[in-house]
């Protein structure tokens, strides 16, 4: 996969993440379906991260500390994003991947190998596909959440089709 190919399936995963985080209910942010979730406004924001915020840090190797992300992981210390303050925080991450990506020879994209702190070493490729799937992962639960917030939310809004 290319650089430009691996962008591209990131933006068509961005696309319906953005239509979902515009049908959150702005009332609903600080519901979640139970006591030991995040709220609907945490799944916002932490979404609204992307993948090129965290592919800069691989990419640099500057990464808080484990103690700084394990505190910072706590239910009670994830922050809650409004609807357009995670749409923007998303369309800033669109820009710092295309940075990150534009920064990267297409040989170190797909053969250099890096490692996360928390202790899996991939190469870049395979790690920025990791990235992406931790993304979709939290784009379903936004779904998830919508649905049982009684939403018409359907494959259609997932997909984006």
């Amino acid at each position: 996969m290319t650089k430009n190919e691996y962008y591209d399936m990131v933006i068509d995963n961005f696309r319906p993440a953005e239509r979902l985080i515009g049908m959150a209910p702005a009332e609903k942010l600080d519901w979640a379906p139970g006591p030991t979730f995040m709220s609907t406004g945490q799944v916002l924001c932490h979404l609204s991260e992307g993948v090129g915020g965290g592919l800069e840090m691989l990419v640099s190797g500057k990464w808080p500390t484990m103690k700084e992300m394990e505190e910072g992981m706590k239910l009670e210390k994830l922050p809650s994003c409004a609807i357009q303050e995670a749409l923007d925080k998303l369309k800033k991450d669109k820009e710092i991947l295309r940075q990150v990506l534009d920064g990267l020879s297409e040989e170190d994209f797909t053969t250099r190998v890096v490692s996360v702190p928390w202790g899996m070493t991939a190469k870049m490729e395979r790690m920025a596909i990791s990235f992406l799937e931790h993304f979709t992962n939290h784009k379903m639960q936004l779904f998830t959440y919508l649905k049982l917030l009684g939403l018409p939310v359907n494959t259609e809004t997932l997909y984006g089709m």
